[in-house]
């Protein structure tokens, strides 16, 4: 309990500092883009929390706060989880803070992002470094790459790509919509140091859809859907047995939600 409010205290404070802020960026709206800082906030509801093919959450909505402050390139991420029925209790709990520093740039066509995230959990910390490169390009493809640096040797491989797409028909109501639609494939290896066996595989797979719908300048609705699966038998073996429901439970997943979005 203490645990948890120490969370919810480090969040809050967060985003008192965001709110601060906020006024300063708004009365700098006419200055160079480039010159000011950016400020997001999300709130995410969805049915289901799905990492990297794992099931962390079970039957409950799964709420997903973040905010995220950039300048210059590099950007501060605060991203939490609040399961509303915390593995079939029917308990609250806030089961993770992440937090998340980056450095994004371009060179023409090719973008890049540096970044180093640090996950607290209820099931325990770790930390992870990790690279992402992407073509501004049709499918706008990337690839990125992440490395515990806590835990011990292991490495996460993903190769994504997605496309927007205007919105089909055009009112006065749906003149700014558009459409999210992508994928990723990803590679998985982790040594046997993690107090388990051994496990290299192709790992999992996703396909999601979303619809942006704008509300105001600042304002953002998305709806969207995912599909997650295994891409591989050993992946299957592997997703079950990390996921909270073990090997009793499911290796693919629906799930879907919405989120709001503000950005200043």
């Amino acid at each position: 309990m203490i645990r948890s409010l120490k969370k919810i205290f480090i969040c809050l404070s967060v985003f008192l500092l965001f709110f601060s802020i906020t006024p300063v960026a708004i009365a700098e709206e006419e200055a160079a883009e480039e010159d000011r800082p950016t400020a997001k906030m999300s709130l995410g509801f969805y049915s289901d929390y799905i990492w990297r093919g794992y099931a962390l959450g079970h039957d409950s909505l799964v709420i997903f706060p973040t905010i995220t402050i950039s300048y210059k390139g590099f950007s501060m991420n605060m991203w939490g989880d609040m399961d509303t029925n915390y593995e079939g209790t029917g308990e609250k709990e806030w089961w993770e803070t992440d937090w998340v520093w980056t450095y994004s740039n371009n060179f023409d066509m090719l973008n890049y992002t540096l970044g180093y995230i640090y996950y607290d959990t209820d099931a325990g910390n770790t930390q992870e470094l990790y690279l992402t490169l992407g073509l501004s390009t049709l499918l706008n493809p990337t690839i990125s790459v992440y490395r515990d640096i806590e835990l011990g040797e292991a490495y996460y491989w993903n190769f994504a790509v997605y496309q927007n797409i205007p919105f089909p028909v055009k009112t006065s109501l749906t003149e700014d919509w558009s459409f999210d639609v992508g994928g990723w494939v990803s590679y998985m290896h982790r040594p046997g140091n993690f107090g388990t066996s051994n496990y290299e595989a192709m790992h999992d797979g996703n396909v999601w859809a979303a619809l942006n719908i704008p509300i105001n300048k600042y304002v953002t609705v998305v709806p969207s859907m995912n599909y997650s699966f295994p891409l591989s038998d050993k992946a299957k073996n592997e997703i079950k047995a990390g996921s909270v429901t073990g090997q009793k439970g499911h290796d693919e997943f629906v799930y879907g939600g919405a989120a709001i979005n503000i950005a200043f």
